[in-house]
């Protein structure tokens, strides 16, 4: 309120300004103080020609008339001071042939106080008057806003003429002299045309109010009310509260309230027309009126109607504006006849400010234009209406006759659908349906349909799963592709998708579906279904169902869980001499003979090639064995034939009770399988029964820790490379010399040897990745380690016979040699005896690849295996490792020390240097370097070290 207070009272101060440039050029050729009045005088303004002074309230008329001081009487808007009183005087000269009956009019019916006194030329006073707001005095007892003082002046009579205003307003009054007779005229007159007006704009307040009442358009209601508000400001400001007179007081902030909401209503019918108005302009349309009523209750009567007269406009172009700027672009008139409007009000505002500048007095003809002016205003308004209640119709127009389009396609896809469409009650009357649901269901149309289906119920197979679909749609509302078992007309089942909805209409509510036969693809998806879960050769379950219904009875409540493990003897004779094609002949044979011999008992699968599996609950293990021993007797007298030929068949068999083990599915089946091993190993054709105390199962299954250990150990890194260096003996050497040595590194942080692991690997088949590991850990190390790398004469790494045997290890071994650019001769790969005579095709063609590259061999713990020095001769060796059980005791036994000296004998012979291993004392290694071993290598020279830690100086 305080910024628009301060606005408010600048303006106020410009107008003031401007006001008095206006009047200044205004000036008359009237001689001041006097006015002259014939027979043909009808009306003159009174303020033309009248002397004006300002006393204070405590001087009397008398003083007044004696006053010379002049009135600067053409200074418009300038209000009366406080405690001070306007006088103004006139000299009212009759030159008629008769006397007149005269009326005095001021247009303000709010005076605070007003005297009035008629003298004659000795200042004898011949009548007065007195007048304040909210007295029954001084006006019409019709509506007028005049303030009146009648009398009359004799012929050739001069009077004087003096009114004494007090007022806090503006003092800017139109004083007008009228001729009694033509004033009647006038009033009456006046009174004709405000009752047109009043009545006009009655009559479109009550039609726009009517038809809001039937049409419920909210621009309707606005427009109404805009009107209602109209007549009353024009009743009001054209003094229609001179009938009641306590009323008077409270007439100008009654204008301005009724100006204001008039603003209001016209805001919201400009937000109705045009709904592009965004919020925060259609705050300023609201707030701008708002702070025009504010202000007026808040200052005094002078500043609020100048403030009315600066804001009226403002409001106006602010409208003007957000209609110019949003207007609908579809339909420009619209905007063009509410701007029309609007310039209709802004042509009455001028016309009242020019009246009020130049204190006029309205004559009939003005009273007729600013009627005029006023209808039309109201008048483009309501055409403004017209046009957008017009092009809304049009839109509807528009809008049905593209629904009315819609439904016709709908109606024929609702004909053509490829899909069965129906509408049916909630209780599963049917009410229409299309012609492909007459199809789907057998039926010839779509009326023999109708009349022979009394319930939707009859398209279900089961009749429930229409009550849970329904319940379902009433819940939710829809049901999206469900999909149900359902029957045709000739009693035929098949499968179909429905989706419905429930709809409501003026009869009620009803569901709407559409459904298609999925038949075909629900077989196949139940094919899909069924070979996920079961083997494609056998049709027993497959492995990963049969886990998980271990894994289901392994956490049921069932007090037994059996489980057999089978695996087929002599399988691969059949497969390998008959092909492929009778060894998966053999396998559905044995499929259904061992689900016969079960007959119902148990689940059957298929775990593997020739391996199956029997899943027992509920039944003590005894019934369990007596099963397995009914299969293996089965298939012990069974014959297999196939092209000609006769075949005989065994089963291993493993029995585990799950309730017995830990509990877990895979540690079952493990243990499962880990029995039937078991049994193949102690003879095949039988039974072996898991149990926690059997040593060789506790063996057996340490070793699986061990395969998991070193699976793990090879995936995240766990083992660690170690060396352990030569001494040379025979000749001085600054080259290092070493063993590369492996370690398992728990999780503790401690470390276990090879002794440990690598039977289990060479068992397992995980030799060869471990040695790849080794290999390329080692190349890596070279290559991280370029002064280390220069300092080495020789390193050693020891291989197993399966690396050997393996392409993919060679490959490997030349794609790390390649990749970090290690030289050839810098690695020794150490064979031991016993795999080289085993594997010695492999490993001779090993050694000679990588022998060509410059790569030396060793011939480990040579002397413990075959020891054959005709094998010796024929292998390209470049080193031998002499075994240390031969070392170990050589200076208390004859024999060992023999040995030595014999094998390196025969090793320089054949130009090969000799290595000692297991020096554990010095006496040991000196009596080694007497008999002539090149190297010795055991913890008497040092222990095994981690790689890692090799210092950079040479260790020679």
């Amino acid at each position: 309120m305080t910024l628009t207070t301060g606005i408010g009272l600048i303006l106020v101060k410009v107008l003031r300004c401007l006001t008095l440039i206006g009047m200044l050029s205004c000036t008359t050729s009237v001689s001041a103080g006097q006015l002259l009045v014939s027979d043909d005088t009808e009306v003159a303004s009174l303020r033309e020609v009248s002397d004006a002074v300002v006393l204070s309230q405590q001087n009397t008329y008398r003083e007044a008339l004696d006053a010379n001081t002049p009135y600067k009487e053409l200074m418009a808007l300038r209000e009366i001071p406080e405690h001070q009183r306007l006088w103004l005087k006139s000299e009212i000269v009759n030159q008629g042939t008769s006397g007149r009956d005269l009326v005095i009019t001021i247009n303000r019916l709010k005076i605070e106080q007003l005297h009035f006194y008629l003298v004659d030329q000795q200042y004898r006073i011949i009548a007065s008057s007195t007048y304040q707001a909210g007295s029954s005095d001084g006006h019409a007892d019709w509506p007028s806003p005049y303030v009146r003082f009648p009398f009359t002046v004799g012929n050739t009579d001069s009077v004087t003429v003096l009114i004494g205003i007090k007022d806090k307003g503006s003092a800017n009054y139109t004083v007008a002299l009228w001729d009694a007779g033509a004033l009647a005229v006038h009033d009456r007159m006046r009174l004709i045309l405000l009752g047109a007006l009043l009545g006009m704009l009655f009559i479109a307040f009550s039609y726009f109010l009517l038809s809001y009442l039937f049409q419920r358009t909210p621009t309707r209601f606005w427009i109404s009310v805009c009107f209602g508000l109209t007549m009353v400001l024009v009743f009001v400001s054209q003094g229609g509260l001179s009938r009641w007179p306590d009323l008077i007081p409270v007439s100008e902030m009654l204008i301005a309230s009724l100006i204001t909401m008039t603003a209001l209503t016209l805001a919201k019918v400009s937000h109705n027309l045009f709904p592009r108005i965004p919020l925060l302009f259609r705050l300023g349309n609201y707030l701008l009126p708002l702070g025009l009523l504010a202000f007026c209750l808040w200052r005094n009567a002078f500043d609020a109607t100048h403030f009315i007269y600066l804001l009226c406009p403002v409001i106006g172009v602010y409208q003007v504006a957000l209609v110019i700027f949003f207007r609908d672009r579809r339909h420009p008139s619209l905007s063009q006849l509410y701007a029309t409007a609007w310039a209709m009000l802004f042509v009455l505002y001028a016309i009242q400010l020019k009246n009020t500048l130049n204190s006029t007095v309205i004559s009939a003809g003005m009273l007729l234009i600013v009627i005029m002016v006023i209808m039309l205003a109201m008048l483009f308004f309501a055409f403004s209406l017209e046009q957008k209640e017009r092009s809304h119709s049009h839109q509807q127009l528009l809008s049905r006759d593209q629904t009315i389009s819609s439904l016709h396609h709908f109606y024929d896809l609702f004909r053509n659908s490829v899909e069965g469409f129906y509408t049916s009650t909630i209780e599963g009357t049917l009410k229409s349906v299309n012609p492909a649901m007459c199809s789907l269901f057998g039926y010839d149309d779509e009326a023999s349909m109708l009349a022979s289906v009394h319930n939707t119920r009859e398209f279900y197979a089961d009749s429930r799963d229409r009550d849970a679909l329904v319940a379902e749609i009433v819940e939710q509302g829809q049901v999206l592709g469900r999909e149900i078992r359902g029957v045709r007309s000739d009693g035929e089942e098949f499968w179909f998708c429905v989706s419905c909805q429930l709809k409501k209409d003026s009869n009620g509510s009803f569901l709407y579906g559409s459904l298609y036969d999925i038949t075909e693809r629900k077989n196949s998806s139940l094919s899909i279904e069924f070979l996920a879960s079961h083997d494609s050769l056998t049709g027993v379950y497959n492995r990963r169902e049969f886990e998980r219904l271990l894994a289901n009875a392994i956490s049921s409540d069932a007090e037994t869980v059996c489980l057999l493990y089978m695996d087929l003897d002599r399988f691969k004779v059949v497969n390998d001499t008959c092909g492929h094609r009778a060894g998966d002949e053999l396998i559905r044979e044995i499929a259904r003979l061992i689900d016969t011999t079960l007959s119902g008992t148990g689940y059957l699968g298929r775990l593997g090639g020739d391996e199956f599996g029997v899943l027992i609950t509920e039944q003590p293990e005894e019934t369990a064995y007596l099963y397995g021993m009914k299969i293996l007797n089965a298939i012990q007298s069974y014959r297999f034939m196939w092209d000609k030929r006769i075949f005989t068949l065994g089963v291993s068999i493993g029995l585990v009770s799950c309730r017995e083990t830990s509990g877990n599915p895979e540690h079952c089946l493990s243990m499962a399988d880990a029995a039937c091993y078991f049994a193949k190993e102690q003879g095949r054709n039988q039974i072996h029964r898991f149990r926690h105390d059997d040593e060789s199962m506790q063996r057996y299954k340490k070793e699986l820790d061990w395969v998991s250990a070193i699976n793990d150990a090879l995936e995240h890194d766990r083992f660690v490379l170690y060396y352990q260096p030569y001494r040379a003996l025979s000749r001085v050497t600054h080259a290092m010399h070493f063993e590369v040595l492996l370690r398992l590194q728990n999780e503790d942080g401690t470390t276990t040897g090879p002794n440990a692991f690598l039977p289990t690997a060479e068992r397992y088949n995980l030799s060869a990745a471990i040695d790849k590991w080794v290999v390329e850990k080692t190349l890596l190390w070279l290559y991280q380690n370029p002064e280390q790398q220069a300092a080495i004469g020789r390193l050693s790494i020891n291989l197993s016979g399966q690396s050997l045997a393996d392409r993919e290890f060679k490959l490997h071994v030349l794609n790390a040699f390649e990749k970090y650019a290690i030289p050839y001769s810098k690695v020794c790969f150490e064979i031991t005896e016993s795999v080289a005579i085993i594997r010695m095709e492999n490993t001779l063609n090993f050694m000679r690849s990588f022998t060509q590259l410059g790569c030396s061999f060793a011939l480990d713990d040579f002397g413990s295996g075959f020891s054959s020095y005709t094998y010796l001769k024929n292998l390209p060796v470049d080193i031998v490792k002499i075994d240390g059980g031969f070392i170990r005791d050589m200076l208390s036994n004859r024999v060992d020390a023999a040995v030595v000296a014999s094998i390196t004998e025969v090793a320089r012979a054949m130009g090969m240097e000799t290595v000692g291993e297991f020096v554990e004392s010095e006496a040991v290694m000196a009596e080694l370097g007497k008999i002539g071993v090149d190297f010795a290598q055991g913890y008497s020279v040092a222990a095994p070290s981690p790689l890692a830690s090799m210092p950079e100086k040479n260790i020679g």
